[in-house]
């Protein structure tokens, strides 16, 4: 009998979740982090950064679309996308359905995880393909100080607030995103979970707070990320998330698995305790 081998991820040490590795598929190591991909038959294909959870095949979906189809919806017309990040191109992949964006700029610093993704993860690698996307490997942080006034909407789909992609979640690089935005431009980011990273959550908060004049939060049901509770902060200089949003550019997307118009004003429903945070 082969004994099965478990890939645990711990938050704090205390807690966490644990997958039954079925088949490993990739491991290496890039010049920034350890990238895994593995199979487990219930979940699909895994992809873990640097001993981290990215994406879970059976449940990108979730956090994909609830990325970028709330505040794609509230710009009354988003025609050029920056992505942050998301070298698996399952971003781009959801961006690119707006027949409105004429070009989708994806910024990844990473050039393995495009590459272990082309190779291993095609359900979302497929956004890599569009011929509305444009790709470009480099720092995050270094290309949008580059980028003044060029784009409508800035989205950031970055691993967790340490190491390298840190600089991602401070005032700085949000001053940076405003600059980078046109009149009426949105910024939206991950912005993790407040039940097990609230300290970091809260401060997150309080940093777009201090970049932009309006800031909203939303959330998700997403399986693959501790809690399965997730977060996202939409920023403006006063964009309503509802003001502009027609349900008729929802039926344009084709069939979603988890966003629907009605999550346009439900989601920005948090915990009791998440909207006390957020109003101190």
């Amino acid at each position: 009998m082969t004994e099965n081998r478990w890939f645990t991820e711990l938050i704090d040490g205390s807690y966490g979740m644990t997958i039954r590795v079925d088949r490993e598929i990739y491991r290496g190591r890039s010049d920034y982090q350890t990238i895994e991909i593995f199979e487990n038959d219930a979940l699909g294909r895994v992809m873990v950064l640097d001993g981290a959870v990215m994406l879970i095949e059976a449940h990108e979906f979730a956090y994909h679309e609830m990325l970028v189809h709330p505040p794609l919806l509230a710009h009354p017309n988003p025609r050029r996308v920056l992505i942050i990040g998301g070298g698996d191109g399952g971003t781009l992949r959801e961006a690119v359905k707006h027949a409105g964006v004429e070009e989708a700029v994806l910024c990844e610093i990473d050039e393995a995880v495009i590459a272990t993704s082309r190779e291993f993860l095609p359900f979302t690698a497929q956004g890599l393909d569009s011929p509305k996307a444009t790709l470009h490997v480099g720092d995050g942080i270094a290309y949008i100080r580059e980028n003044e006034g060029a784009f409508d909407v800035v989205i950031v789909d970055s691993t967790d607030p340490v190491g390298f992609a840190e600089g991602l979640f401070r005032t700085p690089f949000y001053e940076d995103c405003k600059r980078a935005l046109r009149p009426g431009g949105v910024f939206v980011q991950q912005t993790e979970s407040p039940f097990y990273q609230f300290d970091a959550w809260t401060r997150i908060f309080k940093e777009l707070n201090a970049s932009f004049g309006r800031v909203d939060a939303y959330a998700a049901g997403i399986p693959m990320y501790p809690s399965g509770f997730w977060t996202f902060g939409m920023a403006s200089e006063g964009l309503d998330p509802l003001a502009h949003f027609d349900p008729r550019r929802t039926e344009a997307l084709g069939e979603l698995r988890y966003y629907h118009p009605e999550l346009q004003t439900r989601a920005f429903a948090l915990p009791a305790f998440a909207e006390r945070a957020l109003a101190k």
